[in-house]
């Protein structure tokens, strides 16, 4: 098929050998010279009662099995230049050659790279020398036993850090899983050998239990794939858990890959989804670095390895989005696998692949009208906290086309935290979202260790915030903190609309909000979105803003404005509250800013909090900001680290919405029309509202109408402009009930002029067609419950 100009797609290089070719070349490479002549020397067999090898292959395994593995070698294959590398090339060929290589570096001082968490690299390289190895006649009983010792120590360092100290409570995170993985490939190296196994078998059943604990989590915060903390954290936290999970495999202890659903939606099902139309990735969370990386190849490799997944192929060799590199260099021989042809998402249906995906769990839901580079993406979030990483950001939507056109703003603090960490970047007010300002509100860091200043948004009143749950027994018995946002409904009609109703009233202080609703409708034909929100505070007084942060400053024309970035263009027209002030806010000595202090001022006591510079610094001259340097990283901190962030885009500028009449409950409604840079070409908007039913109106296009109150809908009417619409979509009727609809016209309203007969579906949604229907009066009225 046919790729659509601009694509980013690099044209394919030269197709490599597929699975088969691999397999026939060897078979007669192996026939024409024997398999003695082949395979220099077959490894010595392990000593009775040990299985090796046992780490990532196996001598049958219908994966990493030997002599597929050994066919692949024959016929010209190679794995990496380096120790591991080298221990599996003299497993697959017998020659010693390699073997002695990888003795000679065991043997040798070398000074570990790697520091904190990420020394389970080095910790994995030597694990799986000390498996592949095992037979080689010149690996010794002396530097077995050596080897073998200074794994169990590594393994007993880090089963002594206190985040490892209850197995069930080892969290599905980032640092958690890093420091396991060390662990754990260490005692599966070495299990039953005899001069470690007393020390080593206590802490391999610590270590089962750990991981259980994790694999039981991933199925809750994420069964369909994405992560929790940011697509940068997701790859740090994939990588080790794939690891684990393939060795408990080849070990034969069950294969997690096939029982727990993350596994298995890690490739395409992710990164299609969270891979933003340029190739970087979404931004929401902690993310410095969102673009794909070496890292990205090992995720991807294992999803094309174990699952064969064709839209993994085509991301990893035929995007453009990736290096060459992968970080673990020896799994690009173990997990590539060529008879896995790519399949290019721009040339599949939507019954194929979906434009829109919900990550239960994590409550992410993405909408997107197409695959290629000029396709608008949106993302919407609604529900639980679920680690130190995630942002207070519930409700919050972003928006790509041609641009970066509704951002995630502000910017990651890279190796410290920082004050715009604490006081915007990771708050609400950094995202489109909603604030509610109570004066005085506490919002604070760590163990209630510095004050943070009040940005009006979600809670951030507990040590649990700078945390992560550690089970699911931890979520059910600490929910109210974490059980945030929900996702009521995410509902795709290919090529109709997409539809999402979340509740967010409980991301917010009881105090001062009753009830936070946010509706989105996405008709892709058009490239609107509509949003809807109903947000009840418990005083009228406390002052409330819509959020939409952007990457430039924005025109704004009364009621109507626009944000443009690189070639696109996002209107927005703000329909509700009907008197309301649209506020630019943003540029220089603005563009990070939070409205309240940390003191309980008012609305307007704030201050901006920039990040710090780029290439790091002496710490700040202001004593309230070298206090917070300090108590984040200790009196001994002398200067700021250099950032190592790359493609963030923090944004500058921002516009508030805000009801001008104090009033405990508001409706806002907004319609963005999503385009290119420069085009003059508008819709005419109507909002429409009536009694119970408020919504938007697009010339030529949806109508969508709302309930605007909390019980379930019986009846309402709206007044009908004299603008056509090609659609109706009414939302929030009661599942599986029938409503009656009537138009009367609005110069003679007594006589009804249609009538039809709708049903709610699973979602409370119906959706009909509309052309012709203007100028009228509208009223449902429902006149049958729920059919059972």
């Amino acid at each position: 098929m046919r790729r659509p100009a601009g694509s980013l797609a690099k044209p394919s290089p030269p197709r490599a050998a597929g699975r088969g070719e691999v397999v026939k070349k060897a078979a007669l490479v192996l026939a024409a010279v024997g398999l003695g002549a082949a395979i220099a020397r077959a490894p010595e067999a392990a000593p009775a009662g040990t299985v090796h090898p046992r780490l990532l292959v196996a001598e049958r395994d219908p994966f990493s099995g030997l002599p597929a593995l050994r066919a692949r070698w024959a016929a010209g294959e190679r794995p990496s230049d380096d120790l591991p590398g080298w221990a599996l090339s003299y497993l697959l060929s017998g020659d010693e050659s390699y073997a002695r290589r990888a003795v000679e570096a065991l043997a040798r001082p070398r000074p570990r790279q790697q520091r904190g968490s990420n020394r389970y690299i080095e910790t994995l390289n030597d694990a799986l020398a000390f498996d592949w190895l095992y037979g080689y006649a010149g690996f010794d009983d002396a530097m077995k036993d050596r080897l073998a010792r200074e794994l169990v120590d590594a393994a007993e360092t880090e089963l002594a850090n206190p985040l490892l100290a209850d197995p069930e409570a080892v969290s599905y995170h980032n640092h958690f899983v890093r420091y396991l993985t060390r662990a754990a490939v260490a005692l599966y190296a070495v299990e039953g050998e005899p001069t470690v196994e007393s020390r080593a078998a206590p802490m391999r059943e610590k270590v089962r239990r750990a991981l259980d604990n994790v694999l039981d989590s991933s199925d809750f915060v994420t069964p369909d794939g994405g992560y929790h903390e940011s697509m940068d954290y997701m790859r740090i936290t994939f990588v080790p858990l794939e690891l684990l999970a393939e060795m408990r495999r080849t070990m034969g202890q069950g294969d997690p890959a096939r029982r727990y659903g993350v596994f298995a939606r890690m490739g395409g099902d992710t990164y299609l989804y969270k891979v933003e139309p340029d190739g970087t990735t979404s931004r929401d969370d902690d993310n410095e670095w969102p673009h794909l990386q070496a890292l990205d190849n090992v995720v991807l490799g294992y999803a094309i390895h174990r699952f064969k997944d064709p839209f993994a192929a085509w991301i990893q060799r035929e995007s453009g989005w990736l290096p060459e590199e992968w970080t673990i260099p020896v799994l690009q021989f173990l997990w590539s696998d060529a008879a896995v042809a790519p399949r290019d998402p721009w040339a599949t249906t939507d019954a194929e692949l979906p434009r829109a995906k919900l990550f239960r769990g994590i409550g992410h839901f993405v909408m997107r009208d197409g695959w290629g580079p000029d396709s608008t993406w949106i993302e919407f979030d609604a529900g639980p906290y679920f680690a130190k990483h995630d942002h207070l950001d519930q409700g919050q939507f972003v928006i790509h086309h041609k641009g970066d056109l509704a951002i995630d703003s502000g910017m990651d603090y890279t190796d410290t935290e920082s004050p715009h960490y604490l006081n915007y970047y990771r708050r609400t007010v950094a995202h489109n979202s909603m604030l509610v300002y109570e004066p005085g509100e506490t919002f604070f860091w760590g163990e209630n260790l510095l004050p943070a200043a009040n940005d009006g948004g979600q809670r951030m009143d507990s040590s649990r915030y700078w945390n992560t749950i550690r089970s699911r027994e931890d979520f059910r018995r600490t929910r109210d903190l974490w059980d945030l946002g929900r996702m009521e409904a995410a509902v795709h009609r290919p090529g109709v609309y997409d539809y999402a109703r979340g509740d967010i009233t409980r991301a917010y202080h009881a105090s001062k909000m009753e009830r936070f609703t946010r509706e989105l409708v996405y008709a892709p034909g058009d490239d609107v979105l509509v949003v809807y929100d109903r947000v009840r505070s418990t005083n009228p007084a406390f002052h409330k803003a819509w959020l939409l942060h952007g990457v430039n400053a924005p025109k704004v024309e009364g009621a109507v404005f626009n944000f443009e970035e690189r070639q696109g263009r996002l209107r927005v027209h703000s329909l509700l509250p009907e008197k309301a002030e649209v506020l630019a806010r943003g540029g220089p000595g603005q563009e990070f800013w939070c409205p309240g202090d940390e003191k309980g001022g008012p609305w307007g006591s704030g201050r901006n909090w920039p990040p710090p510079p780029f290439e790091g610094g002496p710490l700040p001259d202001a004593p309230d900001l070298r206090h917070m340097w300090k108590t984040f990283w200790g009196e001994d901190l002398g200067r700021i680290s250099p950032s190592n962030a790359r493609s963030v885009v923090p944004g500058a500028w921002r516009v508030e919405v805000s009801p001008t009449a104090p009033a405990k409950e508001d409706h806002f409604l907004h319609v963005l029309e999503i385009g290119d840079a420069g085009d003059p070409r508008t819709r005419r908007v109507e909002r429409v509202q009536g009694h119970r039913l408020e919504g938007a109106l697009i010339e030529n296009g949806l109508l969508a109408l709302f309930d605007a109150a909390d019980d379930p809908l019986a009846e309402g009417e709206v007044t009908l402009p004299d603008v056509g619409a090609k659609a109706l979509l009414l939302s929030r009727l009661v599942a599986g009930a029938r409503y009656e609809l009537q138009l009367t016209p609005n110069s003679n309203p007594g006589t009804p002029m249609w009538r039809q007969v709708v049903e709610g579906d699973e979602s409370g949604l119906a959706y009909l067609p509309w052309e012709g229907h203007r100028n009228a009066r509208l009223q449902l009225r429902k006149i049958e419950e729920v059919r059972r």
